[in-house]
């Protein structure tokens, strides 16, 4: 089976932070793909932050979803709906151990529309110290050709 080079997209990427008082909303768009191989989606895009490039992927399947960037930022990580995982974070400037409990997950796609959606929520903690809940969304649409 030759592997597919995948359908263009614009997506955008929410991330709302709460920790305690503080409530942060991180917001970006990019450019990337999306492709389907049996039972899984995977979106996959670039990012570019001020320490340089990364180059996520964001495989999703039954409440399930694991991201690996790499680049400026080098992570890989499992969301498990109902459970807590474990996983790390590499930059320049240092390597976290990184713990989740992810709450929730949902993820639909529109095969008419040809537009997707992906929740993800969790509680993060980084080296031990809980750094908030993180509700990630990431919603997408296929380029017109």
């Amino acid at each position: 089976m030759e592997k597919t080079s995948g359908t263009p997209i614009r997506l955008k990427h929410v991330t709302d932070i709460r920790d305690g008082n503080r409530k942060e909303t991180i917001v970006f768009e990019a450019d990337g793909l999306y492709y389907v191989k049996g039972d899984v989606s995977y979106l996959t895009f670039e990012e570019s932050q001020e320490i340089g490039k990364v180059k996520t992927i964001v495989k999703i399947a039954q409440d399930e979803v694991t991201v690996l960037r790499s680049g400026a930022v080098h992570m890989r990580h499992v969301f498990r709906k109902n459970a807590e995982t474990e996983g790390n974070y590499r930059t320049p400037f240092g390597a976290w151990a990184m713990k989740t409990k992810t709450n929730n997950i949902e993820y639909c796609y529109n095969e008419k529309t040809k537009k997707g959606q992906l929740f993800l929520s969790y509680i993060l903690q980084m080296q031990n110290e809980r750094v908030g809940r993180h509700a990630v969304t990431i919603t997408f649409r296929e380029e017109s050709a």
